[in-house]
């Protein structure tokens, strides 16, 4: 199965922009036309200037979010026109809203990356503080973390059960790990059919 643009969807830490950045430097040495990679929350950062924490604090969810549809939009009417295959890495909630999810099901592969919650938790509390809005709030607190993706996850999972495929992305702790699920992930989406 193959697709002209991929998109990533998942809890906050599942691996997302990891994979993502991986599937190029992979797919090159597989001998094959490199994805281009694009994280759509740092699209969003060039094009506002600003970091998502900080459009959040300034603007507000509802400014980011509709940002995030368009961008989103934006991103894949240009894949259309290109020769490699496109890898969007979306943020956790950009499924979630403005009809988003459709969208991405009717214009690529949607591919939930999932891993199991201790290792969801690590990711988080290792991450810098401020980097993740939604879980700022509980950052640094195990069991306040644990609660917040509980909410996060019954409110989204509905969401991301639609994907078109699930693919796990709890190994990619070492170099060896990011490399041997790139490669798995390319066999199973990226090459052509």
């Amino acid at each position: 199965m193959s697709a002209a643009t991929v998109y990533l969807i998942g809890l906050p830490a599942c691996g997302k922009t990891t994979l993502g950045q991986a599937l190029p430097r992979q797919m090159a040495k597989e001998g094959l036309v490199p994805a281009r990679f694009i994280d759509l929350d740092e699209a969003i950062e060039n094009d506002e200037c600003a970091s998502v924490a900080e459009i959040f604090a300034a603007k507000g969810e509802a400014y980011f979010r509709r940002a995030e549809s368009a961008m989103l939009r934006r991103l894949t009417a240009e894949a259309d026109s290109a020769t490699a295959p496109l890898v969007i890495a979306c943020g956790g909630g950009t499924p979630c809203h403005d009809g988003n999810i459709d969208y991405m099901l009717a214009n690529g592969l949607v591919v939930e990356l999932r891993t199991d919650r201790a290792t969801t938790l690590r990711r988080l509390l290792e991450a810098p503080p401020g980097q993740r809005p939604l879980v700022a709030k509980a950052h640094g607190r195990p069991e306040a973390l644990d609660a917040e993706l509980d909410a996060l996850e019954e409110h989204r999972s509905p969401v991301y059960s639609r994907a078109h495929a699930v693919f796990d992305s709890t190994r990619l702790e070492t170099a060896h790990e990011v490399e041997a699920s790139a490669a798995e992930f390319i066999g199973r989406f990226l090459k052509q059919a």
